[in-house]
């Protein structure tokens, strides 16, 4: 074991290693399982306190201020998954058959699979899907997703308990695939109506070991949920296996630790006591690479050490206060970037600009390459600190003998909230904007996140999520149904008002992709989008991520793309039954 483990760490992969059945024995009440038959991993968010995780005892997906993804996020199976990066067969069909709308895209029928069980054996049934519906819509804008559904859903009714009518308030040709397709953090889970039922969703933690919750679908059930750790042991008689749907995972515990810092995940991996983990900054993924030849990544062992994702980072806003209210002061601030320094310096050359909010995905560059002459004619790209203080300067803004802009006695301030792994970045960009006269600073702690969703984070660097097919799924999230006082948690962060901008984007849900209209409607809608700037997009994104194949291979890849490779994703579970142990590998 590295020497330099901080003595947290030591206690807990020791812990670990009881619950492995590799050390000493604890009285936990836990099996034990053979280090090569488990997958440890750290958390995504850093929802901890003095190295815990901090909701260790709650298991609720719709809390707006969020949770920890160490279960929820993949055994709450969905309807179907989505596929971005193959070529074909994109659409996975799961707990649903199949669906099928009628000719105006105003009314869905939902098949669902029989034989599909919760882990307390009550039967998977249409009555589920349309109880979590019917709460979502019950409690709007209070739940994730539920401002969604009450301005989508009309009515929900199960036919019988395999069938569910969902009624839309408008055509929709997207409705299953925006919310019920699950990729990369996007998609509506269901929930057991059995076990949900009769409870208030914005504080109900489903969280009684003793009771058997969670109940889940999924093919683990919770061993253990500390502050030190939480371990999942795999379900035998998980109704994928019975039915010969999918075979068990061969994974058959899983141990999540709380989040750690970069240097720690490095060298954890490195000394192969960790399987995976969040993201890691390109000096660092390059450090694991280096340190440690059982370790790949999405594009193996080479630059830029990972994959393209739909979380376009933009430097985002609380559009609702001063002084980023005025698209003016966003515009300026965006001529003070320069995107290229940004990557060369903040990520070693590692990445590419992004001048949209959307992926660079082949599916959605068809869209984005019919808009390339609104962006050259607003000059996203354009890096002009001229520029940028001549704008501040029609605004009534005036330069201090310190060089900072001012107005009436006010310093131009700006206060970048950011996760910690964005620190590269926010260092890079917060050193551009000083030397365009303000007064800008980051910070990086464990409660960025409820700043950020409650919007006193009047700044602060996020990705645009959505799109994977088209662009509506991400021009869905700047409409003003999200926006929520300041103070108030809200599903979209961006909270930007343009009543022109939301009727194109409510014209753009009711036309099917393949539309002819689709692109006029995209036009207009970017056309608003690029004159308001409610976000300034900063470089596409890329989720570097290590595949420590010590015990564990079969990782996705760039030539076997068959999942994204984040275990904090919603497609999550279609990895752990895609990975196999080393030594057992076959073919």
């Amino acid at each position: 074991m590295n020497h330099h483990m901080t003595k947290p760490l030591l206690f807990l992969l020791a812990l670990s290693l009881w619950a492995c059945g590799e050390g000493p024995r604890k009285d936990t009440g836990l099996k034990p399982v053979p280090r090569n038959r488990t997958l440890i991993l750290d958390c995504a968010e850093p929802n901890t306190c003095a190295g815990q995780i901090a909701d260790f005892d709650s298991f609720n997906p719709y809390i707006p201020t969020g949770s920890s993804r160490t279960g929820w996020n993949f055994l709450y199976e969905p309807l179907y998954f989505y596929n971005p990066h193959r070529e074909t067969d994109n659409l996975i069909p799961w707990i649903a058959q199949s669906h099928t709308f009628d000719k105006d895209y105003t009314e869905v029928v939902v098949k669902i699979r029989p034989g599909v069980e919760w882990s307390d054996g009550v039967p998977w049934t249409a009555h589920d899907l349309v109880f979590t519906l019917d709460m979502l819509r019950q409690y709007a804008p209070e739940l994730k997703f539920s401002t969604d559904m009450q301005v989508w859903v009309k009515e929900a009714v199960a036919l019988d308990d395999l069938t569910a009518r969902i009624v839309l308030t408008a055509p929709n040709p997207r409705f299953i695939l925006s919310y019920f397709a699950v990729n990369s953090d996007n998609g509506l889970f269901i929930l057991p109506r059995h076990i949900w039922e009769g409870q208030d969703p914005r504080t109900f933690a489903n969280f009684n070991p003793a009771k058997g919750w969670p109940v889940v679908s999924g093919p683990y059930k919770l061993a253990l949920s500390v502050p030190e750790q939480r371990l999942w042991d795999r379900r035998e008689d998980w109704w994928g296996a019975k039915m010969r749907f999918r075979s068990l995972p061969q994974v058959e515990r899983l141990i999540f630790l709380p989040y750690m810092d970069e240097a720690k995940r490095v060298q954890s991996l490195i000394a192969d006591e960790l399987d995976s983990c969040l993201d890691l900054r390109p000096p660092n993924i390059k450090a694991a690479v280096e340190g440690n030849p059982r370790i790949s990544t999405w594009t193996g062992r080479q630059r830029p050490y990972g994959r393209l994702d739909w979380w376009t980072m933009a430097l985002g806003f609380n559009n609702l206060e001063p002084p980023f209210n005025d698209p003016e002061i966003r515009r300026s601030l965006c001529r003070a970037i320069d995107r290229r320094q940004l990557i060369e310096v903040g990520w070693q050359g590692s990445g590419s600009p992004a001048l949209l909010p959307f992926p660079d995905f082949p599916p959605v560059m068809e869209y984005t390459r019919q808009v390339q002459d609104l962006v050259a004619h607003c000059a996203v790209d354009r890096f002009d600190l001229g520029e940028s203080a001549a704008i501040l300067q029609m605004q009534g803004w005036r330069r201090g003998t310190d060089g900072v802009w001012q107005q009436g006695g006010e310093r131009l301030k700006i206060l970048i909230d950011v996760f910690p792994f964005l620190q590269d970045l926010a260092a890079v960009l917060v050193a551009q904007l000083q030397q365009a006269g303000i007064e800008a600073s980051f910070r990086a702690t464990s409660d960025s996140p409820t700043r950020i969703s409650q919007g006193t984070a009047r700044a602060f660097l996020y990705g645009n999520g959505g799109a994977v097919r088209d662009p509506y799924f991400t021009l869905r999230l700047y409409h003003s149904r999200f926006v929520r006082p300041t103070g108030t948690p809200a599903e979209s962060f961006w909270r930007w008002k343009n009543a022109e901008f939301d009727k194109v984007v409510d014209q753009m849900g009711q036309v099917a992709p393949e539309d002819p209209r689709m692109n006029l409607l995209f036009r207009q809608a970017m056309e608003i989008w690029l004159r308001e700037l409610p976000t300034i997009p900063l470089v596409q994104w890329y989720h570097r991520i290590p595949h420590n194949q010590t015990y564990w291979q079969n990782w996705p890849s760039a030539e076997n793309p068959y999942s994204n490779d984040s275990y904090w994703a919603n497609t999550w579970l279609l990895v752990l039954l895609g990975l196999e142990p080393v030594q057992e590998r076959r073919g």
